[in-house]
């Protein structure tokens, strides 16, 4: 049986218009779920955009969509950065919560440890930013549930090699 797993593919497309919509149509058209997408130019002319995605399926549904993704057009290369252990990935997320000043304290004491900031506070709402893995995340948020979380809002994954392997070289 093959295991269905959690992947992160990174490619990098020219930024124009609807190269965007060709990528996630791909995805559409065979039935496969993006559970995160996060896209921005990185060249200084804003020319190429890097799009990161999480997606969940098995190895072999995971390079055929390499495989597709590579054939569409504006795309330069698309690859799985999951494959092995040799990526990093970082997630940022802002978490309003609304609570006394005494559960502000406690929940500032729970997260003693993850990465995180106080980027606003008013009356008795809080806005944390957290920085971590998507699993870190999910711990804190878990932690939060308990002092008022209120709203969340999640960046998605952003995510490289590590070392001197490039995405561009692939």
């Amino acid at each position: 049986m093959t295991e269905i797993r959690r992947h992160v593919i990174a490619v990098l497309i020219d930024n124009e218009f609807g190269a965007l919509a060709r990528v996630v149509e791909l995805f559409s058209a065979r039935g496969y779920n993006i559970e995160t997408l996060s896209v921005a130019p990185i060249s200084q002319d804003k020319k190429l955009s890097r799009i990161t995605i999480t997606t969940f399926g098995t190895d072999k549904t995971v390079d055929l969509i390499c495989k597709l993704l590579c054939r569409i057009v504006p795309v330069h290369t698309a690859a799985e950065l999951s494959k092995n252990d040799d990526y990093i990935e970082r997630e940022l997320c802002l978490v309003q919560i609304i609570s006394s000043q005494e559960q502000l304290e406690d929940a500032q004491k729970s997260l003693k440890n993850f990465r995180f900031q106080i980027i606003d506070t008013e009356e008795n709402s809080t806005v944390f930013e957290i920085i971590g893995s998507s699993k870190e995340i999910d711990e804190a948020l878990k932690i939060l549930e308990n002092y008022g979380l209120a709203t969340v809002s999640r960046t998605g994954i952003a995510g490289g090699f590590k070392g001197k392997k490039r995405l561009d070289q692939i």
